[in-house]
């Protein structure tokens, strides 16, 4: 492990990137912005709630235009209030209306109350705001998908030269049947899909993959709204397995435990800072607020169990075509068995068990909002595939060998 301070320098530069990068969206033209957000909601974009994308039968495909609206009235009033209270308190109007709602009546001059949302960091605020410059919603949106497609497409290469097709497949099929396509059409939802892809490519890169995991982790934080944040962890971690030449089993779980365990500082610790930031600097008490909002999220069950929390997001995954792939995988291991995979697999599988251990530890917003925290089990099924995929001994399979 990299020695302690170097982490520190990190976490700092870091902490002041993320101040620095709100203190900009801040300064960015007014005038620009609140024309562009005008401009959103003349075209419509924002006038429902939940719509579904491209197979409008499937609750998997909701959209959360509800969490976009936030973020885009957040982004119009961040200067109502002056400096220190837009970069760390990030205010926004409030009435007991739907968020789009409340966003059209704002601009359209409705006196509205002034609510703070100071827990989060909500980099995907300041990153809309800056974006709001040049686009409005419904060109961001757009630009959102071309982003998280290219990085798509670098994934899947990289992975494919580095590593070789199975992982490639097995990453990529994980994004699919958890509808990664959603994701890529929203400011709450793109972030996550975006740190993950990058965080694999560069581990496939060779970057230091401990490092990697603890700045993604501190990214996730920044960025994330609670949408699936096991997704940059476990896709992380899924690509390191695959990446091993650990012989050792042993060896190879406690090279993720300590992974995943640098995740969990830069993600804990970027959250905490900016409690203890925003109580010093502020007049709110958000270290409380950030607590009992924590232990609302983790142990606020009301009539349901944590198990059904688990079942609730392991149900929405599409097992029709997951069940098929992993069956045949099991009937390739038993004609073509590789002797020599089973340390590597025995690796790879407990990755699949994570985003079901974090839904058991948040039951209840993995309960409430399942329809998207369910696509942190991407790496569940990655996992799973790869896993399976090293027992099987590819080259045997192949139907032409040079001669």
């Amino acid at each position: 492990m990299k020695p302690l301070y170097k982490y520190l320098i990190v976490f700092a530069a870091l902490m002041a990137g993320y101040l620095l990068f709100g203190a900009g969206a801040w300064l960015t033209p007014e005038k620009a912005v609140q024309r562009h957000v005008r401009e959103t909601l003349d075209k419509g974009d924002m006038d429902s709630d939940q719509p579904r994308a491209v197979l409008p039968c499937l609750m998997q495909t909701r959209m959360d235009n509800f969490t976009d609206a936030i973020i885009l009235n957040q982004a119009y009033v961040m200067r109502i209030e002056g400096f220190r209270t837009g970069v760390l308190s990030v205010p926004r109007w409030w009435a007991p209306m739907l968020p789009y709602e409340v966003l059209r009546a704002g601009v359209d001059g409705q006196e509205m109350q002034i609510r703070h949302y100071a827990r989060y960091w909500h980099g995907n605020t300041f990153l809309t705001r800056y974006l709001l410059v040049f686009y409005d919603y419904v060109d961001i949106r757009l630009l959102l998908y071309i982003v998280s497609t290219l990085l798509m497409l670098w994934c899947g290469v990289s992975l494919w030269r580095r590593q070789g097709w199975q992982t490639s497949v097995a990453v990529m099929f994980g994004l699919a049947v958890c509808y990664a396509f959603v994701m890529q059409f929203s400011m709450q939802f793109a972030p996550v899909l975006i740190i993950a892809l990058a965080g694999m490519i560069a581990v496939s890169r060779g970057c230091n993959a401990m490092m990697t995991a603890f700045v993604v982790g501190s990214l996730t934080c920044y960025f994330d709204l609670l949408t699936a944040p096991l997704l940059t962890l476990g896709a992380l971690l899924v690509v390191q397995a695959a990446m091993s030449t650990e012989e050792k089993v042993w060896r190879g779980w406690w090279n993720t435990c300590r992974t995943a365990l640098l995740w969990a500082v830069g993600y804990g610790g970027t959250w905490v800072t900016k409690w203890v930031i925003a109580t010093v600097f502020t007049a709110e008490n958000v270290i409380v607020d950030g607590i009992e909002n924590t232990l609302g999220r983790t142990s606020g069950l009301e009539d349901f169990t944590r198990w059904d929390a688990l079942t609730n997001n392991i149900e929405l995954l599409p097992w029709k075509y997951i069940a098929p792939l992993l069956a045949l995988l099991v009937v390739l291991a038993l004609v073509r068995f590789n002797a020599k995979g089973w340390r590597k697999a025995l690796q790879i599988l407990p990755i699949a068990a994570l985003p079901w251990v974090w839904y058991l530890f948040a039951a209840n917003h993995s309960y409430w909002h399942n329809w998207f925290t369910f696509r942190a089990q991407a790496a569940t099924v990655s996992a799973m595939l790869l896993a399976l995929a090293q027992m099987v001994d590819w080259n045997k399979l192949r139907l032409y060998r040079k001669r």
